[in-house]
C-alpha cells in the first residue's frame, strides 16, 4: 500500500478488469489501470468496459446521470503533433459528434494533469431539449494522448468530481504497462 489510510477494494466494487484502492479523498476509489490511475466515486456505477487492457473507464452517477471518463487515446502522435493540435482535432471532433446541436466551447484554458501542461475545455449542446455540458481536461506525453471527461446536464454536473478526477489522475510507469 502506499500508505496507510489506503484500503484495497475488490474488483467488483467497480466492475471492472483492474485492481482498485480507496483513496484518502474521502467518498472516491482510485481505480488503477494499465496506463493511468483516476479517482472516481464510490457508489457511481460502471458503463463500458475495456476489455483490452482497461485504456478507459467510465462511471456514471446514478442520482444525476452524469459521466465521467478517463481515456488513453490509442495511437503514437507523431514528436510534431503539439496540444494544440490535440485541442483542434478535440473540439473538430466533438462539433462533428453533436453536429446541429448548437455544440460550443464556452470556455478554455491550463490545466495540469497528471503532473503535465494540458488544456481545459468547457462545451455546451443541446440533446432531446436539454441543455448538456461536458468538462474536459487534455494531456499530451510524448506522442501520447490522455483525457479526462466528465459531461451530462447542465445543472447536474459537480465540476468539483471533475476536479478532483483531474487532480488524482496519474500515469502508470512503463514497468507497469
Amino acid at each position: 500500500m502506499r500508505f496507510s489510510k489506503l484500503l484495497t477494494v475488490g474488483v467488483c466494487a467497480l466492475g471492472l478488469s483492474a485492481g482498485a484502492v480507496l483513496s484518502a479523498q474521502a467518498g472516491s476509489v482510485k481505480v488503477e489501470g494499465t496506463r493511468f490511475t483516476l479517482d472516481v466515486p464510490q457508489g457511481w456505477n460502471p458503463g463500458y468496459k475495456d476489455t483490452d487492457k482497461l485504456f478507459m473507464f467510465y462511471v456514471k452517477d446514478p442520482a444525476s446521470g452524469s459521466a465521467l471518463e478517463g481515456v488513453y487515446l490509442r495511437g503514437q502522435q507523431a514528436k510534431t503533433f503539439t496540444m494544440g493540435d490535440f485541442k483542434k482535432a478535440r473540439v473538430s471532433g466533438e462539433d462533428k459528434r453533436y453536429e446541429g446541436k448548437g455544440h460550443k466551447v464556452v470556455k478554455e484554458g491550463a490545466v495540469t494533469v497528471g503532473g503535465e501542461k494540458g488544456v481545459y475545455l468547457h462545451t455546451t449542446w443541446k440533446d432531446g431539449g436539454k441543455d448538456m455540458e461536458k468538462h474536459t481536461a487534455l494531456m499530451l506525453k510524448d506522442g501520447e494522448r490522455y483525457l479526462v471527461v466528465m459531461s451530462g446536464q447542465k445543472g447536474k454536473v459537480d465540476k468539483k468530481v471533475f476536479d478532483h478526477a483531474v487532480s488524482s489522475f496519474a500515469l502508470v510507469s512503463d514497468k507497469k504497462k
